[in-house]
């Protein structure tokens, strides 16, 4: 087994309030702790690794090294459990300054997949899948 797998992903934020307003909204998120600990640096996690699983954990990152937005980056796939929790999501997330990026493609097999740019501009993608049926 490859020793390489995410264990981390972190969000660069411009204003963190607003960003965690953005991912409790979208996400239906509650416990977000913050650590404000190591100024400059301020972190919201959103979701905490699980490293005896080798799942990553989602953090926003407000600092001098961690800038949003722009053309790069990482883009993050965020998972949704149906087309509706989608549809949901996307509403939620334009009323909360998420920006559509591309329309919502059906990629077959029960798949769908939008991109969007969050509050801060990042580039993060959402996708859902509901079975066809005859699986």
């Amino acid at each position: 087994m490859s020793p390489l797998y995410p264990s981390w992903v972190e969000i660069p934020v411009a204003d963190l309030e607003r960003a965690l307003a953005f991912y409790r909204a979208v996400f239906g998120l509650t416990d977000t702790p913050s650590y404000d600990d190591a100024p400059p640096m301020r972190i919201v996690v959103l979701l905490p690794s699980e490293k005896s699983e080798r799942g990553p954990g989602v953090s926003l990152v407000q600092s001098p090294q961690h800038v949003p937005g722009g053309g790069g980056g990482v883009q993050i796939n965020f998972h949704l459990e149906s087309h509706a929790a989608l549809e949901r999501a996307i509403t939620t997330a334009q009323a909360h300054g998420g920006t559509i990026t591309a329309p919502v493609v059906d990629m077959g097999d029960g798949v769908r997949y939008v991109t969007l740019r969050d509050s801060e501009g990042n580039p993060i993608a959402l996708s859902s899948y509901e079975s066809l049926g005859d699986e």
